[in-house]
């Protein structure tokens, strides 16, 4: 007699969280991160350790409102029921927006097509949502950023904007939008990408708000993009602005 092996599905979450208390989104002895608190809560509900991939990893302060999680349940546990529990068990700063089911093969990171991220910087100072967005006087100059910006669209080498980049690391991404839009009193950087080197918006933002305030023609983004070198750009701008926005896959793509 023939046997059949079961297909063992996994589950996919999508995650949002505010990253103002956390370490970032891996696992770090004796730190609070992202990953520490939704694996604890997925060993109690299923009785055994259960290791999550992500779509990628956050920084120490950097908010998600789509983070992208997969793992191999040990046992059966409905959607609804597993979305509900975690929602009871974890802290107030980290909720499951969705959980379904993909196939064995699925891996939130590499099989991630874009990812979207957003950055916000308010002009106004306010207490209150201060952890969602980088505080600055003076305005900036919209249409010497939105230049800049234009330039980094495409497939470039992000050398110059990679924080502690491995030597055989592979720094070439592709850029699929990135623009800047005033809303209120914010002003909004939005960039989407088949992937994203460690701390790689975050110097982006820095760079062109340097741009933006004079300090370099918005021409140079050519120059620095040309000089893979780290210190060609400029600071990297704090990470309470910046927000994992939503990851997308095949099956979403239009």
């Amino acid at each position: 007699m023939r046997l059949v092996r079961a297909v063992i599905m996994q589950i996919r979450l999508t995650l949002e969280y505010d990253g103002t208390d956390f370490k970032g989104w891996q696992i770090q002895p004796d730190q609070r991160t992202v990953q520490g608190e939704l694996q604890a809560r997925l060993e109690q509900l299923y009785g055994a350790p259960v290791p999550v991939t992500a779509s990628g990893r956050t920084d120490a302060g950097v908010h998600a409102l789509g983070q992208v999680v997969n793992f191999t349940p040990t046992r059966d546990i409905s959607l609804d029921r597993l979305q509900h529990a975690l929602n009871g068990m974890l802290p107030p700063d980290v909720a499951v927006k969705s959980a379904d089911y993909v196939g064995p093969d699925f891996h939130a990171r590499f099989d991630a097509q874009r990812r979207h991220y957003f950055y916000c910087i308010r002009h106004n100072k306010q207490p209150i949502g201060r952890h969602y967005a980088w505080y600055m006087r003076g305005e900036l100059d919209l249409n010497a950023i939105k230049r800049a910006s234009k330039i980094l669209i495409g497939q470039h080498d992000f050398t110059s904007f990679c924080v502690a980049a491995k030597e055989r690391e592979n720094r070439v991404c592709q850029v699929y939008t990135c623009d800047w839009q005033r809303q209120g009193d914010e002003l909004l950087f939005y960039i989407s990408g088949n992937r994203f080197l460690r701390a790689m918006v975050r110097s982006i933002v820095g760079t062109l708000v340097e741009m933006g305030r004079g300090a370099r023609p918005a021409e140079s983004m050519h120059d620095i993009l040309g000089a893979r070198n780290r210190q060609s750009a400029g600071e990297s701008a704090p990470a309470q602005g910046l927000f994992l926005e939503r990851v997308i896959y095949d099956d979403e793509l239009p």
